[in-house]
């Protein structure tokens, strides 16, 4: 006999290089047999620990039989060891154990989906997720976003819906607590009191489906600081350049700018950019999430080849380090 009783899940979104959720469910069983059953798709890197001892256990795993959509689920075959070593279910009246497991994986087909960019959204980055979460549940969810994003709080987002034969019903999460950890954000859900109570005999039946979806955007000042501020150094260092241009190619011309003029432009555009490129640069080495980040990038590459070539041109106009230029 198996019996599920319930499931608590902890989710870390991960976005860049590529697209994965990193799961930790930890699962409490009631079970008279050594060996146990638990199926799983779209996983790497599986652990599975006895959860009061925390050790290892071995498991053997193999494709399910039954063909069509569920031919990618793969039946995880668990070693539980002594059950004389696990505690007795509260049920003194039979021989079941209650064994508490946890299960951590990397799922490599998380369902995110990007923001449709519409006016609407009061911030149109960043991406939808939806997550299955098959058998009876706990009352408590943890999310783990990436570094510089957090979660949308709407109506429809955070959201916990269930489907159990021709019911389907909505349960209301509350963001009751955030955490932060090395700039990445936890948080921790809670299902609505009242729903809880109401709906218990369902989120403890073991047919029951749930489906958590939430909305994820980009924090504001990832938003504004490096794709705004990237196109006002680019249109910055784009002033020197017309005028820097004109007289290196009009050297007999008498000079509209000397060059103190000059060096009162280059400066600050030599002391903003660097210093704005190098947080962009250590930025995304620590992982934080940048929108339109080719974009960004690209602009800002353009900034410093169009800053090179201002003090380029100042050079060749003013200090002649290349006036065989000037012979053609």
């Amino acid at each position: 006999m198996l019996i599920k009783e319930q499931s608590s899940w902890c989710f870390e979104d991960r976005i860049s290089p590529t697209k994965g959720r990193l799961i930790l469910e930890v699962m409490d069983l009631y079970t008279d047999q050594q060996f146990i059953d638990i199926h799983l798709k779209n996983f790497l890197k599986l652990n599975i620990k006895r959860g009061d001892l925390n050790t290892n256990l071995p498991f053997i795993a193999s494709p399910l039989s039954n063909s069509g959509e569920e031919s990618s689920i793969i039946v995880l075959t668990v070693n539980l060891g002594d059950l004389n070593t696990y505690p007795k279910a509260m049920d003194s009246n039979n021989d079941l154990r209650h064994v508490k497991l946890e299960l951590e994986y990397l799922n490599i087909k998380p369902g995110f989906e990007k923001k449709p960019f519409q006016l609407r959204w009061r911030n149109p980055t960043g991406y939808i997720s939806t997550t299955r979460i098959d058998g009876p549940t706990q009352h408590e969810y943890s999310i783990m976003l990436p570094k510089g994003m957090k979660l949308d709080k709407t109506k429809s987002s955070p959201l916990l819906y269930y489907i159990l034969l021709s019911t389907v019903g909505e349960l209301q999460l509350t963001i009751k607590y955030v955490e932060k950890i090395e700039g990445n954000e936890i948080y921790h859900l809670l299902i609505n009191e009242k729903d809880y109570e109401e709906q218990f005999e369902i989120l403890k039946n073991p047919e029951v489906t749930f489906y958590l979806t939430y909305s994820v955007s980009n924090k504001s000042i990832y938003i504004i600081l490096f794709p705004v501020f990237s196109v006002m150094m680019l249109t910055f260092a784009s002033t020197l350049f017309i005028p820097a241009l004109t007289q290196f190619l009009t050297a007999s011309v008498v000079l509209t700018l000397n060059l103190i003029e000059f060096f009162s432009i280059l400066i600050p555009q030599t002391i903003v950019l660097f210093p704005f490129t190098y947080y962009y640069i250590d930025s995304r080495r620590r992982d934080f999430e940048v929108p339109f980040n080719r974009f960004t990038e690209s602009v800002i590459l353009l900034s410093i080849l169009v800053l090179l070539l201002n003090i380029i041109l100042l050079s060749a106009t003013y200090l002649k380090p290349f006036n065989i230029i000037h012979m053609f």
